[in-house]
């Protein structure tokens, strides 16, 4: 009797453990958020900039897009991450509400007059 409530527990465990690895998967590296469905897509972007300044104005421009769960700015490597829901933006909509903010991106130019509005430290432009 114990080794038959053994292998029902056992059992019992294993489809649970299948059942919640499953969740929460898809491909090309988008994600599955399983409290709304949404698939989000991982995306990275090469944004200039050059201290704590920048890295606040880009992540909050980024954020700013309607679709964009998250966004984080690496200052050494210059590159943007952002979770996004792709029925809702895309990159290049990223792209332009940075460059709106005075940094260049790999996809679009700052207009020099938001650039040159920029404080001392966040210029980048030789």
């Amino acid at each position: 009797m114990k080794k038959l409530f053994f292998f029902m527990g056992v059992a019992i465990i294993m489809t649970a453990t299948n059942a919640c690895s499953n969740t929460g998967s898809a491909k090309n590296g988008q994600t599955v958020s399983t409290e709304t469905n949404l698939v989000e897509t991982k995306a990275t972007l090469t944004v200039q900039g050059s201290c704590e300044m920048c890295k606040t104005r880009i992540e909050k421009a980024a954020k700013s897009v309607d679709g964009v769960a998250s966004a984080t700015w690496d200052a050494e490597s210059k590159q943007l991450e952002f979770l996004y829901d792709a029925s809702k933006t895309a990159p290049e909509a990223v792209s332009k509400a940075i460059a709106t903010v005075g940094h260049d991106t790999e996809k679009d130019t700052a207009s020099d007059d938001v650039y040159n509005a920029l404080p001392g430290c966040c210029k980048y432009r030789s």
